[in-house]
């Protein structure tokens, strides 16, 4: 079900699924390009397989994290975009700080972070 809503990009698919499979993520993960090839979706959707606590190790859809990521009200998932379309502020850093300061919700699995 892992990155089932894009179309395209199987290398980067099948790294970012294996990484996930192997327990062997990086500290951070930064998705670059042109506007309009899919960043943002890449970033949610990779968010999603990482905070899953289903057996197969991708976004199954089913377990509370999931559904709890779906309804866009996880603990543990934070996404912040500009306010007025070109930079994000400065109240928006220190919120991000507070709440990363925080233990995760899932010991499992590590915050996210989308920017």
């Amino acid at each position: 079900m892992a990155f089932e809503k894009i179309i395209g990009n199987e290398k980067i698919k099948q790294l970012l699924t294996t990484s996930i499979a192997e327990n062997n993520l990086v500290h951070s993960y930064l998705f670059v390009g042109k506007n309009g090839i899919g960043k943002k979706l890449f970033a949610i959707e990779f968010a999603k397989m990482i905070l899953c606590i289903g057996e197969n190790k991708t976004s199954c859809n089913n377990c509370k994290s999931c559904i709890q990521f779906e309804s866009k009200n996880h603990p543990d998932f934070m996404q912040i975009e500009p306010e007025d379309g070109k930079s994000i502020k400065i109240e928006q850093i220190r919120y991000m700080r507070r709440k990363n300061s925080r233990k995760t919700n899932n010991i499992f699995k590590k915050s996210i972070y989308y920017k």
